[in-house]
């Protein structure tokens, strides 16, 4: 399909490592697409399968596919790689696992560019088809907007960072922490963050594919704590902008990711888990931001440390939380 000029051009970014089984459908997608003004980065993480092979063949086919080989650095290293050559006015990041609905980048630029956003959000499906499911329910077609503020205080921001699409300039200057794990969570709020409006949707776009031998497979297995970090810098970071209500919003969100794992059977990890709960069960207690996400996080810690829990049903109410 020739590229409409008129269009903007949107760069794609695609990260590849050991997913040879889903990697075609991931690509058939995205020349699937009804939007044709795009190039599409594929970064082969030093993948030892035949990943490498299968984009070098997609990119000899179709010149809007552009291939890098790098040595193996991760899924942080493979983005940061990508967006060092992006020529696009919009920037989205694509899974090497999941794959789009054929409307994809249509609706999302058409959310943005009607809608003057830097970020468009959409929702998305989970599972292991190959073929997008087809949704016949256009009841959730409307756009609701957010500032920087909201998107948190609504508890509508999401930390993936796939299923968007960014204008250009939110991604400058910030890169993904490499070595780590769990990098969505140290950087998307930076993203939300940075942006003037974020037009977010309700249309299923992006299939989110239950991959056991992924990043997130793997660590459902045994989680990696190490998200805790990523929330208490961006709590810090909040509370030195002086944004209380966005530290509140923070610790809640901490608080429900934390009561998750609280019956894992570990007990190390149990331990921690519930440390970390405590101490931020107590730094909300004391916040004036109150909404019932906030009272839904605090049960949701009482019921993962019962032990505590009698005791701070009783601090809840004391202090006129309702």
């Amino acid at each position: 399909m020739a590229s409409d000029k008129t269009q903007p051009f949107v760069s794609i970014i695609v990260p590849v490592y050991k997913v040879e089984n889903y990697l075609r459908i991931c690509l058939n997608s995205i020349l699937a697409q009804s939007y044709s003004n795009w190039e599409a980065i594929l970064v082969d993480d030093g993948s030892p399968d035949a990943c490498p092979q299968i984009i070098d063949k997609y990119a000899e086919q179709d010149e809007r596919f552009r291939t890098i080989h790098r040595k193996n650095g991760g899924l942080s290293a493979a983005r940061n790689s990508g967006l060092q050559i992006v020529k696009g006015e919009y920037i989205t990041f694509l899974d090497g696992d999941d794959f789009w609905h054929k409307d994809f980048l249509k609706s999302m630029v058409e959310a943005a560019t009607e809608n003057d956003a830097d970020i468009v959000q959409c929702d998305f499906v989970r599972g292991a088809d190959n073929v997008f499911p087809d949704l016949k329910d256009t009841t959730f077609d409307l756009i609701k907007i957010y500032d920087r503020r909201s998107i948190f205080t609504s508890f509508v921001a999401k930390v993936i960072v796939w299923g968007k699409i960014y204008r250009k300039y939110i991604l400058e200057g910030i890169t993904f922490p490499e070595g780590r794990v769990n990098e969505d969570d140290f950087t998307n709020w930076r993203f939300y963050y940075k942006a003037d409006k974020i037009a977010v949707t309700k249309k299923k776009l992006y299939y989110y594919t239950v991959n056991p031998n992924s990043i997130m497979g793997t660590l459902k297995k045994k989680p990696d704590l190490r998200f805790i970090d990523a929330y208490n810098e961006r709590i810090s970071f909040f509370e030195h902008k002086d944004e209380s209500d966005l530290v509140a919003t923070s610790r809640i969100q901490l608080l429900k990711s934390l009561s998750l794992l609280a019956g894992f059977p570990d007990k190390e990890i149990h331990r921690k888990v519930c440390t970390e709960l405590h101490t931020q069960y107590k730094a909300l207690r004391h916040s004036s931001f109150k909404t019932p996400s906030r009272l839904m996080a605090i049960f949701s810690f009482v019921n993962a440390c019962p032990w505590i829990g009698g005791k701070a049903i009783a601090k809840l109410y004391s202090h006129g939380v309702r």
